[in-house]
Formats: C-alpha cells, structure tokens, sequence
C-alpha cells in the first residue's frame, strides 16, 4: 500500500481496464495533481489498485477512481484500497462532512459495506458531460 500521488500512466493504464470514456492525458495530469489523497496498491512493481479523495477538503469529499486491475479483482484489493480512504476520511473530514461517490453498476453492495447509502428517489443526483 504505498499514499501517494497516482501517476498519470499508472492511471490510464487501469483506467484503461474498464468501460469509462477515454480521457485525455492533459487532462489526466491536471486532474491528479488536484487530489485531496490518493492511494496505489503494488504487486511488486506493478500497481494493481488505486483509489482518490477529490473535494474541498473541508465540506465536501468524494470518494473517486477506485480501481482494481480484473486479474486482482476479489481478492480484497479494494477493501485496502477504501481502508485507507476511510481512514483518510476519519483523520481529516469534520463532523457532518459530506463524502460522495459514484458507484459503477454492480459495486453498491462493495460500498454499502463501508456505510454508504443509495440516494432516495427524491434526492436524485444528476451530472452532465462537457463536450467539445
């Protein structure tokens, strides 16, 4: 388990790995320097897991990123991975903070493991793309 900043290759490489738009290294750059924390789990030299707290640092957290290569999937990488973030959370978030995420399909379960909740359906979360 290694608390640091993600690289940009070792982020696009496991970015990569799932269904997500592609995005542009620039941007991948500028977007990671930003982080509120970051985590990468290593097999050796190879990173295998990451995770990423982006927000404001005092209100609002949002639990970003959390990947985990296919071959290393249900093993408990992505338990390393939300015990540090929790802890993370718990060392620098204050009472009432909000801490986000958005699940991809067929992980709520993963995340309801560490308290979070489904909006109710009159409170729905809503995004937009920027396309140029």
């Amino acid at each position: 388990i290694e608390l640091r900043k993600i690289t940009s290759s070792e982020y696009l490489s496991l970015r990569n790995t799932t269904e997500w738009a592609s995005v542009e290294i620039k941007t991948v750059k500028k977007a990671l320097e930003n982080d509120l924390f970051s985590v990468c789990i290593m097999d050796n030299e190879k990173t295998i897991g990451i995770g990423r707290v982006i927000g404001d640092g005092a209100i609002y957290f949002y639990i970003q990123d959390v990947i985990v290569l296919p071959e290393y999937q249900k093993r408990g990488i992505g338990n390393l991975i939300m015990a540090s973030i929790e802890t993370f959370l718990l060392n620098n978030a204050d009472n009432d903070s909000f801490v986000g995420l958005m699940a991809a399909k067929g992980t709520q379960n993963f995340y309801k493991k560490y308290a979070y909740i489904e909006r109710p359906k009159d409170r729905p979360g809503m995004y937009k793309l920027i396309q140029k």
